[in-house]
C-alpha cells in the first residue's frame, strides 16, 4: 500500500509536474504565435492597397548614340566688302577713301543690315625701285573693307548698289541660316535624337531579354557645317553694274548628335 500510495504519489506528483510543464509549454507557445501573428497582420496590406515593389538596381549597361539631321534654307548672308583708292597725291587717295566709305555706310545704313562695321583700313605708299637709284614713291593706295550681314533674298540688290556707292570689290560672302533658326533646329533635333536613343535600348535590351530600368545619362553635342559660297567681283574704271547680282543661297545641315546610357535588368 505505501509503495503504490507513494508510487501514486509520486505519480501525482509527476503529473503534477508534467502538467505544470506543460501548461508553461503551451503558454510560451502562445506567446510565440502570437507574436508571429502580429507581425504577420502588420505586414499584410490593407485592403485595396497594392504591395510595395522594390525598384530593381541595374545588371548592366547599354551605351548608344543617335543622330538627329535637318536641312535648313540659308535666309542670311554675311557679306565683307573691299574699298580702293589708288592715286599719286596721298591728301587726295586720303580724302577719296574716306569719302567712298561714308557713301557706302550711309547707303547700307538705308537697306537696313546688320552688323555693319569698317575694319582693316590701310593706307600706304606706291614704291619704284629703279635700277642703281634710290626707291622713290610715285604713289599711294588707300584700302578698307566694310562688313555687315543682309537677308539672302536682298544679297544681290544689295551687291549691285554697293558697287555703285563706293565698294569696288566684293571679297567675300557668306550664307548661313539665321541664330534663332538654328537654335529652334536644334531643340526639336535633341528631342528626336533622344527618342530615338531610348527607342533603340528598349529594343536591344528586349532582344537580349532584359529590359530598361534607369536612364543612366544622356549627352548631347551639336554638329554644324558651315560652308561659304565663294563669291568675288571687282568693278574697274567707274563701271557701273548694271542690274542686282544673282547670287544663290543654297542649304545647311544641322545635325544633334545624342549619347545614352541606361541601367537594364532581367526581365
Amino acid at each position: 500500500m505505501n509503495l503504490i500510495n507513494r508510487f501514486s504519489l509520486r505519480g501525482s506528483t509527476v503529473q503534477v509536474g508534467v502538467g505544470r510543464a506543460f501548461f508553461v509549454l503551451v503558454f510560451g507557445l502562445g506567446l510565440v504565435v502570437g507574436a508571429a501573428r502580429a507581425d504577420s497582420v502588420l505586414a499584410s496590406p490593407s485592403p485595396g492597397e497594392s504591395a510595395p515593389v522594390a525598384n530593381p538596381s541595374p545588371e548592366g549597361k547599354i551605351n548608344l548614340e543617335a543622330t538627329a539631321r535637318k536641312r535648313l534654307p540659308n535666309t542670311a548672308a554675311d557679306v565683307v566688302l573691299g574699298i580702293q583708292v589708288d592715286g599719286r597725291n596721298g591728301d587726295a587717295v586720303s580724302s577719296s577713301l574716306a569719302q567712298k566709305s561714308q557713301t557706302l555706310v550711309e547707303y547700307l545704313r538705308k537697306q537696313g543690315v546688320e552688323r555693319l562695321r569698317t575694319e582693316n583700313v590701310n593706307f600706304q605708299p606706291q614704291v619704284e625701285s629703279p635700277p642703281n637709284q634710290p626707291d622713290k614713291i610715285v604713289g599711294y593706295t588707300g584700302t578698307a573693307n566694310v562688313s555687315f550681314r543682309t537677308t539672302a533674298d536682298k544679297l544681290g540688290m544689295v551687291l549691285s548698289g554697293s558697287l555703285e556707292n563706293g565698294a569696288n570689290t566684293v571679297s567675300q560672302t557668306q550664307f548661313t541660316p539665321s541664330e534663332s533658326e538654328i537654335d529652334a533646329a536644334r531643340r526639336d533635333l535633341a528631342i528626336e535624337a533622344t527618342k530615338t536613343a531610348l527607342a533603340r535600348a528598349d529594343a536591344i535590351a528586349e532582344a537580349a531579354g532584359l529590359r530598361v530600368v534607369k536612364v543612366e545619362t544622356i549627352n548631347v553635342a551639336g554638329e554644324e557645317n558651315v560652308v561659304p559660297l565663294p563669291f568675288a567681283a571687282k568693278v574697274e574704271g567707274g563701271m557701273r553694274a548694271a542690274r542686282a547680282v544673282q547670287t544663290v543661297s543654297g542649304e545647311q545641315e544641322v545635325a544633334v548628335r545624342v549619347s545614352v546610357q541606361v541601367g537594364v535588368s532581367k526581365r
